[in-house]
């Protein structure tokens, strides 16, 4: 009974305490939540403004990087798409078919040789692999002509304005006996792409 007393006796006493007491609860309960609204102006959990502008303008950074870096590889990529089909537009026009090489050859400098005046005489052919490929083959021509000095300049004149291909790689001439006539010997050289190596088209023809 004297314990249950002394509790009573407490509540009673807590209260009859005056304003002043419950004036320094208040002010202590807004201290404490000031103290925490200044810690978390302070340290945010987050990170400062300025931590997170900071933060923001290594992102918009990164970002910037990424898109000239992306533009970059289009770029690139664009260009290597040019390029391939340059080299098959190239390859198409200028490589010559295994099964037509030496017949679109001979017909060329014969056409040549007829449109300078010159006299063609016998030539010789020879095929060397050309290193790196599987499917070309680099050809040697070596073709004897004869005429005039001024035949054989009209002749590398149509060499030079040929659509074919044909790398003019020696040249050699014997002047004859006959005044203003020479014997010329020419080594062209030109490309042959296997025909086995060039896809056929599904439903096509080659």
């Amino acid at each position: 009974m004297p314990s249950s007393f002394k509790v009573f006796r407490s509540v009673t006493t807590l209260g009859r305490r005056g304003p002043g007491f419950w004036l320094r609860i208040v002010g202590a309960v807004l201290l404490l939540c000031n103290a925490v609204a200044l810690f978390w102006c302070l340290d945010p959990p987050g990170g400062t403004r300025h931590q997170l502008s900071d933060e923001m303008l290594q992102v918009h950074n990164q970002i910037a990087a990424m898109r000239a870096s992306a533009a970059r590889v289009k770029t690139v990529a664009a260009k290597v798409q040019l390029g391939y089909g340059q080299g098959k537009t190239f390859e198409s026009k200028y490589f010559l078919p295994r099964r037509t090489a030496y017949q679109s050859i001979i017909a060329e400098l014969q056409r040549m040789a007829q449109a300078s005046g010159l006299q063609a005489r016998d030539s010789v052919n020879t095929e060397e692999p050309i290193e790196g490929s599987d499917d070309l083959t680099l050809l040697n021509v070596t073709a004897n002509f004869e005429g005039t000095y001024a035949n054989l300049m009209q002749f590398l004149y149509e060499v030079d304005k040929s659509p074919m291909l044909l790398m003019l790689d020696s040249l050699g001439a014997t002047p004859q006996q006959t005044s203003g006539r020479v014997t010329a010997a020419l080594r062209f050289q030109a490309i042959i792409q296997d025909d086995s190596a060039t896809p056929v088209p599904a439903g096509g023809r080659r």
